[in-house]
């Protein structure tokens, strides 16, 4: 049986690191042997209106001599908008004050009540999203003391990234993200490989205060993989 692992390398591509408004490019890799490209981008949190974005660049070295922007070879994390998991603070929040989460709005009111979409505490917002019938698709929540965590919910048919605002009414609400991720899939068919392009870095860039990572698939290999791991377990 053939396994993923046998056809395509993982490849760090920028290690985890804290980013403080500021950009980083990783090292450049040969691409030669392969066909295509994924580069994911892992961000951690993101204060609300913060962003990170992803850019592939390519070289003719290792050293990045003569890099240039792949065209179009770009992705943008935006706080709060389609991410993997935010925080609801809700410490300071208000009755008639509103949570929007994936296009339904939640109410805080004097008692939760899931199927008018009101909450009455951090408690009862979770009881409200993760309800089977007025909750949000694809989204599960949970909480601790006044803050609720929203996350893709990976035991639903159709798990959803999340997207969540505020109305602020009476009170304050407080978003964050907590993290998400993007990704650039490349054909290396597409680099300038008639004069000479064949490594690709990956740059990110963040108006944020938050820890990224790129990691490379690179798969449809043309040899054998070698990984580069200092251990593995093929169960």
């Amino acid at each position: 049986m053939q396994r993923l692992s046998d056809s395509s390398q993982m490849i760090v591509g920028l290690p985890p690191q804290a980013l403080n408004s500021t950009n980083v490019t990783g090292r450049y890799i040969n691409v030669e042997a392969g066909r295509s490209l994924r580069a994911w981008l892992i961000g951690g949190a993101m204060a609300a209106t913060k962003t990170s974005k992803l850019e592939l660049f390519q070289a003719i070295n290792s050293a990045g001599g003569s890099a240039k922007a792949i065209t179009s070879a770009s992705a943008t994390i935006t706080a709060n908008t389609l991410v993997t998991e935010a925080t609801v603070a809700l410490a300071t929040a208000a009755n008639t004050d509103i949570v929007t989460i994936n296009g339904l709005a939640f109410t805080m009111a004097a008692a939760t009540d899931a199927s008018a979409r009101e909450f009455a505490d951090a408690a009862g917002l979770v009881t409200c999203v993760n309800h089977a019938t007025y909750g949000v698709p694809g989204v599960a929540a949970s909480d601790s003391g006044t803050d609720v965590t929203l996350y893709a919910d990976q035991a639903a048919d159709a798990p959803k990234a999340i997207t969540v605002s505020k109305t602020e009414v009476a009170g304050t609400i407080t978003l964050a993200t907590t993290a998400a991720q993007a990704y650039v899939d490349l054909v290396l068919g597409l680099l300038d490989h008639a004069n000479g392009f064949d490594h690709v870095a990956a740059k990110v860039t963040t108006t944020a205060n938050t820890v990224v990572g790129v990691v490379f698939d690179f798969y449809d290999r043309r040899y054998v993989v070698d990984q580069e791991v200092g251990a593995y377990a093929v169960v």
